[in-house]
Formats: structure tokens, sequence, C-alpha cells
């Protein structure tokens, strides 16, 4: 029997049944979210189906049931498959550069959907052209629109650079879900989707708010495979992919499907939105199937815009993320002022939710535990590629350098070479194109921090010691720990000059920086807290002069 075909090309649900391509019925969520809510948002990451699911809406609601022949709300369900008009806006817009921008694109879609239904509205606002629309509609058929919006947040997220205009394209978003609250003795049903959450009033507040089944146990699984899905849908391809996998090598030669299916867990597996059940990331899965290789197809993608432009702001705290717990209210309302970390990663799936737990709150002078959620990286394709890649956006490296780096720094330090580490360390400074110029010691030690952990190797910034806090400590083959402490030093307009007075002074600074780290090391006893844990210690004092003028030195013995 031939294979159903992958869609692996943004195909509509449309294309998907009537191209003979795999599809994960997904209709007895959609039946039960239409029928209990009148408005939902949804939040899931990038390339995790919600466009796909609002397809399937939409034909619900256009009542093509001969599309659901064989799915759960054809077959197991007594759905009536009515015809409702559908009100589709998609708010991937590009080239917004001022507010006027969002509120003329919308403007024009609605103007577009009146042609459609051989409507007149009028050059309001859109927040009237709307209210125009959904009650012209009502007149004309007797039943309510169905509204689908999706990527909601994208006129917010892909402006991040651009704080004023994020928050101007936020309040327009703002007015116009205000726009929708008005008018829904006019609609039938309502889905928003978007990755990320952003707080507005709008959404959170009065009587008709839009319901948020983003992290509702019932809709855990509305995107993504679960573990029965990919053996209904794939297992007719375990065979040839094990065979493929095997010949390479790259699965044991006696494997079975459970151990394929094991692996594949461990690669692209573990996301959850509080369902007894985790997913596996819909993108990688359908690529490794087309592929037979395990690699890193979702983050391949890169890294978000909207995260690309946080991380470039503070990019260690994004490379080693303090996995505190959160409250839903923390977690799904993200102020756009107040972006935390732990949010954003786990609504652009860099984070997943761990277990629910126990947190002790203030309210009204008094303390009291409300739930609370921990997080975790979800599986080996994040965990291999999120910090090579958050430092890739954050200073955007040519990638032999940051390669070279990555190869040859634990050698230099386990050997103390201290003209290689400087040699390597001045690698990683050139090669960086997005550079913010700061002239402050916070951030090449940011820099070399988070160079270290892209590399992949453990690093514990500004770990205590007996005496004082070294700025980082380094554990290289399990029980070897290097103590870092790094100096800066300003350097003139002539920075690069080949004049050798030039030099001269470039060299007395960088002398200068090495001998008040090692004092600082020596005085400071830097490393002796961790000789009880390790079989070595290495301290290095390493100082840097302007951008890229790099001296190391090895500080020995310990006293």
């Amino acid at each position: 029997m031939e294979l159903k075909k992958l869609p692996l090309s943004d195909e509509s649900f449309r294309e998907i049944i009537e191209g003979n391509y795999l599809y994960a019925d997904k209709t007895k969520y959609i039946h039960t979210m239409i029928n209990k809510f009148k408005c939902c948002f949804l939040a899931r990451p990038r390339r995790f189906g919600k466009t796909l699911l609002v397809d399937t809406i939409e034909e619900v609601f256009l009542g093509n049931r001969e599309l659901f022949d064989g799915l759960w709300i054809s077959t197991d369900s007594d759905y009536a498959f009515d015809r409702f008009p559908v009100l589709r806006l998609n708010m991937a817009y590009t080239k917004l550069s001022i507010r006027a921008d969002l509120e003329a694109r919308i403007e024009s879609d609605l103007r577009e959907a009146a042609e459609t239904e051989e409507l007149s509205i009028s050059d309001d606002s859109y927040g009237e052209m709307l209210g125009q629309f959904l009650r012209g509609v009502k007149r004309k058929y007797g039943v309510g629109t169905v509204v689908l919006i999706d990527e909601y947040d994208a006129p917010v997220t892909r402006h991040m650079s651009n704080r004023k205009l994020a928050s101007d394209n936020r309040d327009v978003l703002h007015d116009f879900y205000t726009s929708i609250k008005k008018n829904l003795k006019y609609i039938r049903f309502a889905l928003v989707t978007g990755i990320t959450r952003f707080t507005m009033t709008a959404l959170d507040s009065g009587q008709n708010n839009i319901k948020d089944i983003s992290l509702m146990s019932d809709y855990s699984e509305i995107c993504g495979f679960t573990l029965s899905e990919l053996d209904m849908l794939f297992s007719d391809r375990f065979e040839n992919t094990l065979k493929s996998l095997k010949k390479r090598k790259i699965i044991a030669w006696n494997a079975k499907s459970k151990e394929l299916i094991a692996e594949m867990k461990r690669w692209y597996g573990g996301y959850s939105w509080l369902g007894s059940n985790r997913v596996f990331n819909p993108y990688s899965i359908l690529n490794f199937f087309d592929q037979n290789n395990f690699d890193d197809y979702w983050t391949e993608l890169g890294v978000p815009s909207h995260l690309a432009c946080l991380v470039r702001e503070n990019p260690l705290e994004f490379i080693q993320p303090s996995l505190g717990s959160y409250t839903s209210i923390k977690l799904l309302k993200i102020e756009l002022s107040e972006l935390d970390v732990v949010p954003v990663m786990f609504h652009s799936g860099y984070l997943t939710l761990d277990a629910q737990v126990l947190k002790d709150v203030e309210v009204d002078d008094k303390i009291e535990k409300v739930d609370a959620f921990t997080f975790r990286i979800p599986n080996l394709e994040i965990r291999l590629n999120y910090r090579a890649a958050i430092f890739k956006e954050a200073f955007d490296p040519e990638k032999r350098y940051f390669s070279l780096f990555s190869r040859n720094i634990p050698k230099a330090l386990l050997e103390s070479d201290s003209a290689e580490v400087a040699r390597l360390v001045g690698y990683i400074l050139a090669s960086i194109n997005f550079f913010q110029h700061q002239e402050s010691e916070g951030y090449y030690h940011s820099i070399i921090c988070t160079a270290f952990i892209a590399a992949g190797i453990d690093v514990m910034s500004e770990t205590s010691g007996s005496h004082g806090r070294p700025d980082m400590a380094v554990s290289l083959k399990g029980r070897v720990r290097v103590v870092i402490e790094l100096k800066y030093r300003h350097a003139g307009k002539t920075d690069d000059d080949e004049d050798p007075a030039v030099k001269v002074i470039a060299t007395k600074d960088l002398d200068s920086a090495l001998d008040d780290a090692e004092s600082q090391i020596r005085s400071g006893k830097y490393g002796e807290s961790l000789m009880a844990i390790s079989d070595r210690v290495i301290c290095l004092a390493l100082a840097i002069r302007g951008r890229t003028q790099v001296a190391a030195r090895f500080v020995t013995p310990l006293e």
C-alpha cells in the first residue's frame, strides 16, 4: 500500500486531506472547544501546528463534511456541519514602520472581507469597521461569524528591537480585541493563536474575557504528536527507518521499533502543557522520517525574532536561565515592559513545563501557597543546539572562529598554554559581527562566559570561594576546575594603530590588568573551595584591552 505523504511545506488542511498526506486527528479537541467556549486563546511555539489547527476549524465551520470522512468529529460525534461565515486574519504583516501601518493593514483586510461578502462598510476606525462587518453578516445570514486570528502577536514580537513600535502595536491589538468583545453577540466562535501571550486589558479583563486554553489539561495535546499518534501515523515507516539508521550505525544493529521510539522521544519529545502525556515536536518528527536521520530540524530554523532581540540585550541570562518556579499568571500574561527570561523561552519552545508545585506568594502581607510550575529543557535537540544558537544570535560570530574556540579551548586550558588561550579568546572577540561596543568589564565577561557555555563547557559564573568570588569557574573532564578572573582596560582611538609607542602602551595596559587579576586570585584564595571536589584546580588571569587585544597568565601555585 502506498505510504501517505509527509506534510513538509505548510500544506493546508484541505491540501492534506485531498492530497493523501498524513494527518493527526485533532477534531475531538476542536469539537469540545467550539461547543464549550465562545472565544479562546492558544499559545504554542512556532511550527507546532497552530495554523493547521486554524485551517481545520475553518473547514469545520464552512460545513465541508466531506473533508472529515473517517475523522473523529464525523464518525464519533453528532456534529451537524452547519455552514457559518468565517472571518480569518493572519497578523504576520510585513513592513510595519509605525502604528498607522498596522491599523491600515487591519482595515484593508476588513474591507476585503466585506467585499467578499458583498457588504458595505465605512472607512471609520478598524474597530467600527469590524463591528459593521459582524452586524452586516448577522443580518445577511442570520447567524454569527466565526473569527479566526492567527499569529496575533507578530506585530509585537517582530518589532522587539523597537520597543515603542512594539508597544504601539500592542495597543492597536488591545483596541481590536476590545471591538471583538463588544460584538460577541454577533460572533459564533472566535480563536486567537500566537506564540507569546502579552498582557492586554482587552484580553484579560471584563466578564467577556477570552478563555486562555494554553495550559488547560483538556487541550494539552491539541498541537504536536502524542505517543499513540506517533505509532499510528508512522508505524509503517519504522522498518525502513530502522534499516537506514542501522546501516549508518546510528542505532544498534538489533534495535526494534520500541528502541526507535525511545530514541525519537529523547531527541524530539518532552513537551508538556499540563497534560499527563508529553508530545513530540511535529516539525522535527516529520523531517526525521523524511531524512531518516536524527538531526536538529526545529532548532535549525533559528531563534525567533523577539527572542533574538532580547538575547542581544542580555545573552548570559538566556544561555544560562535561572529555572525558578512561576505561577500561571506570571507565565501566561507577559508584560511587555518586564519580559522575564523563563516565560519567553517557554513560549518560544526552548523550555517546557516540568512539574506543578506549590509556591509561597505574599498577598496582603500574608504568605499564601499557590500553584506554580517548574521548567526543564524538553529534549536532546534543544539541549544540543540552543546555547550555540543563543550565542550566535547575541553576537553573530564567524562560524570558523567559534569552531576553533570550541574545539581547542579545553586543551589549551588543561595544558596551561597561556598564548593559545589568549589567541582563542581573541578569535572570539574578533569574530563578533553584532557588537554593542560596551566599554565595560561586565560586557566582556558576558561574552567570554557565554562563549564557554555555547561551546558545551560547564560554567558557574561568579562561583563563591572561601575569601572571594572569581568571575567564573570552568569544569573540564569532570573533576578539573579552571578559575578565571577577568580584567578589562579601555583603549584609545588608536587601538589598532601600528605605531610602536601605541603597542608599548597596550602591552603595559595588558600586563597591569594581568597583575591585578593575579593579585585578586591570590588574595582571594580563589579555587580553594573547589579543591575538595576537584582532582585539579587551575587559576587563570585573563586581560582584555579594547575590543580585540587579549593576554592570559596561569597563576600557580595556589596560595
